[in-house]
């Protein structure tokens, strides 16, 4: 009994060491999107459909639109002087109508303009006493106006561009935008673009949810002690004792499924990183020409995707039949039978492990910058090796009963596969549609990798949780299905 509390309370302290190490780490290479992240009300650049002539002397163009970011950094309209060497002026203001005051202003030269391209404007310090270093801190509803105009002569003035289709996705954004020439309302949208950022309550607020995970922790010790106490079976530190005390053999599992995928095989492990390699050269060159355009740095945007994704399906697949194809050592070694799709996704998360060497290799070569976030990848996937264990448990106790579900699964990952923007954008989806994405677990993960991959910062603290929670959510259902099935797999062995 004391040997039991003393591993209890020792398994205690390895958690809140972990967990410790863990928030440490994660503030010191999330810290920049603990405090700030781009805005959700960020208008991006789009392209132009019409134009409204020149902006002769008299003419005024003027966009209204509804700010959602907290603070405003960048101002942009897309204009055209083509080539005209004219001192000519454009002045373009911007202007926050709810409080009366100048956000921006700026004035350009003719001659200093280029063919259809966007121009930018930065608040000042000196404009209104709302800008706070390196923007201007805007209300969420607050009415904006933008308006263009010249001093100058039909030839000598540039051009200003409009889009004639709905291009703001975000209806709060849209809500009350108009846009209008010399007081006439235009059908379409000012070609413009707004950068900002939202403030965000994580940061300074981190030291109180340090706390509050510690005291989680301290919790759920003390839920498994009173177990313990009361001489019921608690089952987080259980199972933890369990993978320690069989860790022998579940080496031995790891490392016997390991080798026989790659048994008489010429190349070997060599195949572990040349596969997602290979695939991601067959898919580039089909796909390159219909989304290169829209998607930076497609190779490894489409490796990325690959690597994940490919993990996902194999450790599925090889948990799958993990309880049917050790039938003959389950029924004359004794090990609690969850270890066996366990290891199977392992030895999976062995080839995944092999599989980011082409993709480092790929971010090297395209010059992505490795960063501090890159602190972060071994969790995001640590929630992804979770996840896929939780789902490969689910089916492989499925498969006992119903062997069907071995060719269902080839449907439904294929179908899955097309369901996660792997070698397509996003954007390609209809603007009403993209919120479905958010139910799609293996979004969150792909998206994660490449945040951190090809924009060299962390994931903000929302795609963490989310990723935490599908993870956490899948060995839940998992581990209840399998525990509530597992007594009765020897009748279907």
């Amino acid at each position: 009994m004391k040997k039991g509390w003393m591993q209890l309370w020792k398994y205690f302290l390895l958690l809140e060491a972990v967990l410790l190490c863990f928030l440490g780490l994660f503030y010191v290479s999330c810290k920049p999107q603990l405090y700030q992240r781009k805005s959700a009300g960020t208008v991006e650049a789009f392209p132009a459909t019409n134009d409204v002539g020149e902006l002769v002397q008299g003419v005024t163009a003027e966009q209204v639109y509804t700010s959602q970011m907290d603070v405003i950094e960048k101002i942009g309209v897309m204009v055209s002087g083509y080539g005209r060497d004219a001192a000519q002026k454009l002045y373009i203001r911007c202007e926050d109508l709810n409080r009366g005051c100048v956000i921006a202003e700026a004035v350009f030269l003719t001659k200093e303009l280029g063919i259809g391209e966007y121009v930018y404007l930065k608040p000042s310090q000196t404009m209104a006493a709302q800008n706070v270093p390196g923007g201007y801190e805007a209300e969420r509803g607050a009415l904006v106006k933008i308006t263009l105009y010249s001093d100058g002569e039909a030839g000598s003035v540039p051009t200003v561009f409009y889009h004639a289709g709905e291009v703001l996705d975000n209806r709060k954004v849209a809500q009350d935008a108009r846009f209008s020439v010399n007081g006439e309302a235009v059908a379409g949208t000012l070609c413009f673009t707004v950068d900002g950022y939202d403030r965000v309550w994580t940061g300074p607020n981190y030291g109180k949810l340090v706390f509050a995970a510690l005291l989680l922790a301290a919790a759920v010790y003390w839920a498994a002690a009173l177990r313990f106490k009361n001489g019921r079976r608690e089952y987080l530190f259980s199972t933890v004792s369990a993978m320690q005390k069989y860790r022998f053999l579940i080496h031995q599992l790891v490392s016997r499924d390991f080798k026989v995928r790659y048994k008489r095989s010429v190349l070997g492990v060599f195949w572990s990183f040349l596969n997602p390699l290979l695939m991601m050269i067959v898919q580039y060159v089909v796909f390159s020409q219909l989304f290169k355009s829209d998607i930076k740095n497609y190779p490894v945007y489409l490796l990325s995707g690959l690597v994940v994704f490919n993990f996902f399906t194999e450790g599925v697949n090889q948990a799958l039949s993990s309880i049917v194809g050790n039938a003959a050592l389950i029924s004359k070694v004794y090990m609690p039978k969850y270890v066996y799709p366990v290891t199977r996704v392992l030895s999976s998360g062995i080839n995944l492990l092999m599989s980011l060497i082409p993709l480092m290799l790929a971010a090297a070569v395209t010059k992505e910058p490795f960063t501090r976030a890159y602190l972060m990848l071994p969790y995001v996937l640590c929630c992804l090796v979770a996840f896929t264990i939780g789902f490969g448990m689910i089916l492989g106790a499925l498969m006992v009963f119903f062997r069907d579900i071995q060719f269902l699964w080839g449907i439904l990952s294929m179908l899955w596969m097309y369901l996660t923007p792997l070698f397509y954008p996003l954007s390609i989806i209809p603007a009403a549609s993209r919120h479905l994405y958010g139910y799609n677990p293996m979004y969150f993960f792909v998206g994660a990798v490449r945040e951190i991959v090809m924009e060299g910062c962390a994931p903000q603290p929302a795609v963490f949780l989310k990723c935490t929670l599908v993870a956490f959510a899948a060995l839940l259902a998992g581990g209840l299905l399998f525990k509530k099935t597992q007594d009765q797999f020897i009748f279907y062995l």
